[in-house]
C-alpha cells in the first residue's frame, strides 16, 4: 500500500503540479476511515444471535437424563407465559435442572457480564420479537447461546501457569481449551476454572501421542467432583477417558455404558497376535488353540504373525492355553506372542453396523480388526532378524480381476506421446474450470484494461488538435456575475459624468454590478482586504473617470490579469462607452481574438513534441494491462501455498505439460480483451490504429506483450504465499516497471532538459520491461502515424520534415525509431528468456550447482552433528543389522526387483543459525505389499523425510532409490513413481471430486476408456460418491482427507507416501480408508506411512520405526516392538459391591493386586471400576489369567479383561530420549 501511495502522491504533485496538501488529503482520506471503522469494531460491543434453522426431524432425539441433569435454561423475554412455555419444553428435552427468564436481551447480558463463574447457565433462548400479549404466535426464528465455564484460553502465562501448580504441561498445550467461546466481552475469562460443567469437542485433534497424553492427564486430574461431556472421533481417547461411553446413531442414543460393559456387550473377544518363527507349525498351533478353546476361529496367517479369536466367555481356560504356549514355545516355533482385547472402535463400528445394516462397505464387516491381521502379504526370510527388520526374500505378486476395480494399477499406462497429450489435456482442464468457476472475476478483469482505454480515448477527445483556432469574441459575460466598480472623480466636468453614465449603462446587459465610487484605488484596497479571495475573483474589469470642464475628459480601464483576455475586455468597454456617446445608444463595437494561422512549420514543430492522444492511450494500456497480466499468477500461487503444485508434480506430470498448458490457456484469455480492444479503437476511429489494416498490427503487438508478461509472472509468482498479496503486488510492479519508466523516458527527451542521451541509455535498459515495451511501442506507433500523416501530405510539408529532423518510418516494425520493430524482438526475447528462466528455477539448476559448491560445507558439518548425536543414544540392534543389510546391497538392483524403497545414508542438515540435524543417516528398505509406519514426535523428522523422498526438499548426504531411480539424479522419474498424500489437503476448491481423481488419473498415463471406471471406484471404495460432483471448497475436513489419500492411491504407483491420512475422519470412513490402503499394499505396493493413531499404525503396517531427532530407535513389527519394549500388562476389573460395603469390598481387590502383582500401579478408580497397570516384566500371560480367574469368587469380580502394553505406550517411552537429546543440544 504505502508503495503505492507513495508513486501516486509524486506522480500527483510532481508532473501534475497538484497542490502538496490537497494531494496528501486525498490519498489519506481512505486510510483514516478504515482505520475508523477498524477502531469502532474493535471497541464496540456487537450483538451475534444467529438464527436456527427449523428442521423437520431432530438432529438429537434422546439423551440420558443424568448428563445435564444440575444445569439451567435461560430465556428471553422473560414476561411472556407462551415463552415460558417454550423454554419449559426445551428444558424437558434436555433434562435440564430449571428455567430462568429475562425481561430483555441486555438483562441476560448484563447477568454474564457480572457472573460469568457461575457455571450453570447452558443456553438461552432468545425471541426476535417481545411479546405483549400470550396469545400472539410464536415466531419461529429462535437463538441459542451455548454457555460454559472453562479454564481461560486468553489467560496470560505467568496466570496460565498457575492454574495448576502441578501441571507439567506446556503452556501452548493449556491455550487449547476451552473449545467454546463465553457470551460477553472476549476478555472475560474464569481465573478460577471452578465450573462443575465442561464440555470438550474433539479436543485433542491434531496432536502427536505425548501431547495428546499430556491433554488426557489433564481431563483426568481435573474431572474429580466436575462432568464433563467430550466428543471425539479417537475411540481410545473414549475408552481412557470415559466412566460412561455413549453411541450415537441416526440422531439416536443407541446404547451407553462403561467401556468394559460396552466390549462385553458387543465384542468379539480377544486377539491373539503370534510372532512366527523360522521353523513355525501353524497347524500344531491350532490344533493346540482348539484343545483349550474349541470355539476360538483363525483370523489371519499372513507374513510373519498369526492371529486367533478367543471368545470372552472362555477366558476361564486362558490360563492353560498360555501355560501350554509357554512351555512348547521353541517346539512350535513362536518367536513372540500377545493378546489384546475388542477395541472400542470395534463397538463403535458393530453399533453402526446395527443401525445402518444397509451399509455395504467391507470396512465395517465384523471382526473389525480384520485389517490389523491381514497385513503381512509376502514371504519373509527365514531367520527371526529378518521377519523383524525386513530385507526380505519377495515372492511375486500377480494382479488380479479385481486390482481393476480398486485402483487399476493392473492396467497398461499410457506412456511417450500418448502421456504427455493426455497430461496436457489434463493441465488445460484445470485452467480452464479455474476460470469457469470463477467467471465474474474473470470478466472483472477482462473489463479493467478495457475501462482504462475507454477512459484514455474519451480523454485524448478533449485534447486540442492541431488545426487553427476559431474566432472568441470578448464580453464580459464570459465570466459569469462579475461587480464592475466605476469611479467618478468629484466635482467632474459634465463630458466625464456623461462617458461614466454611457459606461454604466452596457453593463446592465452584461450582468454586471455597478458600484458608483470616487476614488477607485482606495475601494479596490479595502474590498480585497476585507472579502479576500472573493473579491477577487469576481471583480474582472472596472473604470474610473475624471475630467472638470465640458471639453475635456479622461477614461482610465482597469483589469484583473488573472483572466486571460481581461486587458482587451476592459479597453473594448471602455470604447464602447465613447463611441456610444458619440454615435448614439445603438452604436457598439464587436471585438474579437482571431489567433494568426499557424504556418507548416509550427505544425511540424508541435508535431515533434506533442502527442498527447498516444501518450494518454499507452498510459492507460499500462494501467488496465498491469492489473490483467498480474491475475495469470493467482492459480499457481494457490497451488504452490497448499502444495497442489508438488502433489501434482508427485504423480508424474511433466513441467513442460505442466506450464506449456497453463500458458496456452492464459494467452487464450489473453486474446480475448486484446480483440474487445480492437473494437474500441475502431468505434472511436483511431485512425492511428485501424486505417491500413493496422488493426493486425496492434494485436500483434498485444499478444506478443502476452507472450512475454505471461512467463514473467509465472517467474515472480514463486514469491508469494497469497494469491490476494501476489495480485497486489504484481500490480504494483507492473506499473512501476511500465508506468514509471515510460514516464521517465519520454519526460527525459524533452529537448530544454537536455537530457536526451540518458533517455537513449534508459530506452535501452527498460527493454527487460514488457510493460515498458508495450506503453512505448503504442506511443511510438501512435507518433509514427501522425509524422507520415503531416510529412507525406505535400511536398513543403516533406522539406519542413526534413529541416526540423522530424523523422518517421514507412514500415511500422522498423528497427529505427519510431518504429517498433525493437519492441517486437524485446517482447519474443523476453518470452523465450523467461520461459527458460523458469525451467531453470523448476529444475533446480541453481540449487544443483549450489550443492556441488557447498557440498564439502556440508559434509563437515554433518560429521560435527553426527559425532554429537552418537554421544548421546545408542543404535538398537534391529535397526544396526537393517542398516548393514542396506549398505550390503546393490541398492538399484534391490529397488527394481524387491524393495521399491531404499535409503542409504539419508541425511538432512540446515544451516540456518546453527546447524540442525533433521534427519540422521536413515537406512531402510521397504518391500512390495510392505506397509511400513514412521512414528515420531512432532519435530523428529518425519516430514522432512518424507519432503526429501518427493523431491520438495534437497538431500544433505545420502542417496534413496526407488523403483530403480535415485532422488538425487532421476527426481522427476522418482516422482512418476510415487503417490503421495501430504499432511494437509492439496485440493483446489474450484474442482469437484470427480474432476480431481480425473485429474490425477489422467496425469499417471490411466488411458482415457479407463479413467471414468477407476475415478467411480475410488469414489466407491472410499465413499465419496454422493459428494463427487460438489465443489471440494464445500467438503468437510474428512472428505477432503479422503480424497487427498485417494489421489495417492488412484493408479497404483509402486510406492506410496501418507502423511498422518486418516486426521479429521470418523472411525467408518478411517475404515474405509484402511481397507484401501490394505487392498493396495496387497497388490504388491509398498508404503509408507505416518501416523499420530497408534491403532491405525497397528492396522496397516507391517512394520514401523520409531524416529527421535532424525535417527531410528526402534524397527521391527508391531508385535515385535511390544514384546520388545513393551513392560507388563493393562487390567482392567469390575467389582460387585454393595451398597453398604462399598468401601470396602473394593480396597480388598485393591490390595490383593498390590500384594499378588508388586509394583502394579493404580491408574484410575470409579464406580467399582479399577485401572491397573502391572509393571512386572516376568508375569505370563498365563500366570495373569490363572491368578485371576482363582479370585474372581473371592472378591466379586464381576468382569476384567488383561491386554498387553499398546503402541502408544512404547512409542511414548521414547519420550524421554526426545528430551535428553533435545537438552543435550542446547
Amino acid at each position: 500500500f504505502w508503495n503505492w501511495a507513495t508513486f501516486e502522491f509524486v506522480l500527483s504533485v510532481v508532473l501534475c503540479k497538484r497542490q502538496i496538501l490537497v494531494t496528501l488529503v486525498e490519498i489519506l482520506l481512505p486510510l483514516l476511515f478504515s482505520g475508523i471503522l477498524i477502531v469502532l469494531r474493535q471497541k464496540v460491543p456487537f450483538k451475534d444471535y444467529p438464527n436456527a434453522t427449523i428442521y423437520e426431524s431432530y438432529a438429537v432425539d434422546t439423551l440420558p437424563k443424568r448428563f445435564l441433569q444440575h444445569l439451567q435454561l435461560a430465556y428471553v423475554p422473560g414476561n411472556s407465559s407462551v415463552v415460558r412455555q417454550v423454554a419449559e419444553d426445551v428444558r424437558g428435552s434436555l433434562f435440564l435442572s430449571s428455567v430462568r427468564g429475562f425481561e430483555t436481551e441486555e438483562q441476560f447480558e448484563e447477568y454474564v457480564r457480572n457472573d460469568p463463574l457461575s457455571g450453570k447457565l447452558l443456553a438461552a433462548v432468545v425471541f426476535e420479537h417481545p411479546f405483549s400479549h400470550d396469545d400472539e404466535p410464536l415466531p419461529l426464528k429462535v437463538s441459542y447461546h451455548l454457555r460454559f465455564s472453562f479454564t481461560p484460553r486468553n489467560a496470560p502465562p505467568k496466570e496460565r501457569s498457575e492454574l495448576n501448580p502441578n501441571s507439567d504441561l506446556d503452556w501452548h498445550t493449556l491455550s487449547l481449551y476451552p473449545l467454546f467461546q463465553m457470551p460477553g466481552p472476549r476478555e472475560q475469562y474464569d481465573k478460577e476454572g471452578d465450573s462443575k460443567v465442561k464440555n470438550f469437542k474433539h479436543p485433542t485433534s491434531g496432536m502427536d501421542p505425548s501431547a495428546r497424553r499430556a491433554t488426557w492427564d489433564l481431563l483426568q486430574g481435573e474431572k474429580r467432583g466436575r462432568t464433563i461431556l467430550l466428543t471425539t472421533h479417537f475411540m481410545d481417547e473414549a475408552d481412557l477417558l470415559g466412566d460412561r461411553i455413549a453411541i450415537m446413531a441416526g440422531g439416536e442414543l443407541q446404547c451407553c455404558g462403561s467401556p468394559l460393559f460396552l466390549k462385553n456387550k458387543y465384542g468379539a473377544g480377544y486377539h491373539m497376535v503370534i510372532v512366527k518363527d523360522a521353523l513355525c507349525n501353524v497347524s500344531e498351533i491350532t490344533r493346540l488353540v482348539h484343545m483349550y478353546v474349541p470355539n476360538a476361529t483363525l483370523e489371519s496367517s499372513a507374513g510373519a504373525e498369526l492371529s486367533y479369536i478367543l471368545p470372552k466367555e472362555s477366558t476361564s481356560r486362558f490360563e492353560l492355553l498360555f501355560a501350554e504356549l509357554e512351555m512348547n514355545r521353541e517346539e512350535l516355533g513362536i518367536a513372540s506372542y500377545g493378546a489384546s482385547v475388542t477395541t472400542m472402535e470395534e463397538v463403535f463400528l458393530r453399533v453402526g453396523k446395527l443401525v445402518d445394516s444397509s451399509l455395504d462397505i467391507q470396512a465395517i464387516q465384523l471382526p473389525a480388526l480384520q485389517y490389523q491381521h491381514e497385513r503381512r502379504s509376502h514371504d519373509w526370510t527365514t531367520d527371526d532378524a529378518s521377519s523383524i527388520s525386513g530385507m526380505t526374500d519377495v515372492t511375486d505378486f500377480t494382479d488380479s480381476g479385481t486390482l481393476i476395480s480398486e485402483d487399476c494399477s493392473n492396467i497398461k499406462l499410457n506412456t511417450g506421446i500418448r502421456l504427455h497429450l493426455q497430461q496436457f489435456y489434463a493441465m488445460f482442464l484445470k485452467r480452464a474450470l479455474y476460470s469457469w468457476r470463477n467467471w465474474k472475476v474473470m470478466v472483472a478483469q477482462f473489463l479493467v484494461p478495457l475501462i482504462f482505454t475507454v477512459v484514455a480515448l474519451v480523454v485524448a477527445h478533449t485534447f486540442p488538435n492541431h488545426q487553427d483556432a476559431p474566432l472568441l469574441r470578448l464580453s464580459l459575460s464570459r465570466y459569469g456575475s462579475t461587480r464592475v466598480p466605476v469611479a467618478l472623480q468629484a466635482r467632474s466636468g459634465p463630458l466625464a459624468s456623461a462617458l461614466a453614465n454611457t459606461y454604466s449603462s452596457q453593463l446592465s446587459d452584461q450582468l454586471g454590478q455597478l458600484i458608483n465610487i470616487t476614488d477607485f484605488t482606495d475601494y479596490i484596497l479595502n474590498q480585497a482586504e476585507e472579502e479576500g479571495g472573493s473579491f477577487n475573483e469576481r471583480c474582472v474589469v472596472g473604470a474610473a473617470f475624471r475630467g472638470s470642464s465640458s471639453q475635456y475628459a479622461e477614461a482610465t480601464a482597469y483589469f484583473n490579469n488573472e483572466a486571460y483576455h481581461t486587458p482587451a475586455t476592459a479597453l473594448m468597454m471602455v470604447d464602447n462607452a465613447l463611441f456610444r456617446l458619440l454615435a448614439g445608444p445603438n452604436a457598439s463595437i464587436q471585438t474579437g481574438n482571431y489567433p494568426m494561422p499557424r504556418n507548416l512549420s509550427e505544425i511540424a514543430q508541435s508535431q515533434l513534441t506533442e502527442s498527447k492522444t498516444g501518450f494518454a492511450i499507452a498510459i492507460n494500456l499500462m494501467y488496465g494491462m498491469a492489473s490483467l497480466s498480474s491475475t495469470f499468477a493467482l492459480l499457481l500461487v494457490t497451488e504452490s501455498s497448499i502444495k497442489s503444485k508438488h502433489v501434482q508434480q508427485v504423480s508424474g506430470v511433466y513441467l513442460s505439460n505442466f506450464w506449456f498448458s497453463a500458458l496456452l490457456w492464459d494467452l487464450v484469455n489473453f486474446l480475448l480483451p486484446c480483440l474487445l480492444m480492437l473494437v474500441i479503437f475502431q468505434a472511436f476511429g483511431i485512425k492511428a490504429f485501424v486505417e491500413e489494416n493496422h488493426l493486425v498490427d496492434v494485436l500483434l503487438l498485444l499478444l506478443l506483450y502476452g507472450w512475454a508478461v505471461v512467463p514473467l509472472m509465472y517467474i515472480l509468482s514463486f514469491f508469494f504465499s497469497t494469491a490476494a498479496t501476489a495480485y497486489t503486488r504484481l500490480t504494483i510492479f507492473n506499473m512501476i516497471s511500465g508506468t514509471a519508466t515510460f514516464l521517465a523516458v519520454t519526460i527525459m527527451t524533452i529537448p530544454e532538459l537536455n537530457l536526451q542521451d540518458l533517455s537513449h541509455i534508459l530506452d535501452k535498459v527498460f527493454l527487460i520491461f514488457p510493460n515498458y515495451c508495450l506503453g512505448m511501442s503504442f506511443s511510438q506507433f501512435y507518433q509514427n502515424y501522425e509524422f507520415i500523416s503531416f510529412c507525406t501530405s505535400s511536398p513543403i510539408t516533406q522539406t519542413i520534415c526534413k529541416y526540423l529532423n522530424i523523422t518517421y518510418q514507412p514500415n511500422y516494425f522498423s528497427m529505427s525509431e519510431p518504429g517498433v520493430g525493437r519492441f517486437l524482438v524485446a517482447f519474443s526475447v523476453q518470452g523465450t528468456v523467461f520461459i527458460i528462466l523458469l525451467f531453470a528455477i523448476e529444475l533446480q539448476f541453481i540449487r544443483t550447482l549450489w550443492r556441488l559448491l557447498t557440498s564439502p560445507c556440508r559434509r563437515r558439518k554433518q560429521v560435527d552433528c553426527h559425532s554429537e548425536q552418537e554421544s548421546l543414544l545408542p543404535e538398537d540392534r534391529d535397526v544396526a543389522e537393517e542398516r548393514k543389510r542396506v549398505l550390503e546391497c546393490q541398492p538399484v538392483i534391490e529397488s527394481m526387483v524387491g524393495s521399491p524403497l531404499i535409503l542409504q545414508e539419508l541425511s538432512k542438515v540446515y544451516s540456518s543459525g546453527m546447524n540442525l540435524l533433521a534427519v540422521d543417516r536413515l537406512s531402510l528398505a521397504v518391500g512390495k505389499g510392505e506397509c511400513f509406519g514412521l512414528l515420531g514426535f512432532n519435530g523428529a523428522g518425519k516430514t522432512t523425510t518424507f519432503k526429501m523422498l518427493t523431491g520438495d526438499e534437497s538431500v544433505t548426504s545420502g542417496d534413496a532409490y526407488i523403483d530403480g531411480y535415485s532422488i538425487l539424479r532421476d527426481i522427476k522419474k522418482v516422482q512418476q513413481r510415487i503417490g503421495y498424500c501430504p499432511q494437509f489437503d492439496a485440493v483446489l476448491d474450484h474442482m469437484t471430486g470427480r474432476e480431481t481423481l480425473s485429474m490425477y488419473a489422467r496425469l499417471r498415463g490411466i488411458p482415457e476408456k479407463y479413467v471414468s471406471g477407476c475415478v467411480e471406484n475410488v469414489l466407491r471404495s472410499l465413499l465419496l460418491e454422493p459428494h463427487a460432483d460438489k465443489l471440494v471448497r464445500s467438503y468437510s475436513g474428512g472428505n477432503k482427507r479422503k480424497l487427498s489419500a485417494g489421489m495417492a492411491l488412484i493408479g497404483g504407483p509402486p510406492v506410496i507416501f501418507l502423511d498422518e491420512p486418516s486426521t479429521g475422519m470418523d472411525p467408518v470412513a478411517r475404515r474405509l480408508l484402511w481397507d484401501a490402503v490394505t487392498r493396495t499394499r496387497e497388490s504388491g505396493k509398498a508404503i509408507i506411512i505416518t501416523s499420530h493413531s497408534m491403532e491405525e499404525c497397528e492396522a496397516l503396517c507391517t512394520r514401523l520405526a520409531v524416529m527421535v531427532n532424525g535417527q531410528f530407535k526402534c524397527l521391527g513389527s508391531p508385535q515385535h516392538l511390544k514384546s520388545k519394549f513393551g513392560s507388563g500388562y493393562t487390567l482392567l476389573a469390575k467389582v460387585h459391591i454393595e451398597a453398604e460395603l462399598e468401601d470396602s469390598d473394593l480396597q480388598l481387590f485393591k490390595d490383593f493386586i498390590e500384594s499378588t502383582f508388586p509394583g502394579s500401579q493404580l491408574k484410575d478408580e470409579h464406580q467399582g471400576m479399577v485401572h491397573y497397570h502391572l509393571t512386572d516384566k516376568t508375569l505370563t500371560w498365563a500366570q495373569v489369567f490363572g491368578t485371576l480367574e482363582a479370585a474372581k469368587e473371592k472378591y466379586h469380580i464381576e468382569d476384567y479383561c488383561v491386554s498387553q502394553i499398546s503402541l502408544e505406550q512404547v512409542f511414548l517411552s521414547f519420550a524421554q530420549f526426545q528430551h535428553c537429546t533435545e537438552s543435550g543440544r542446547n
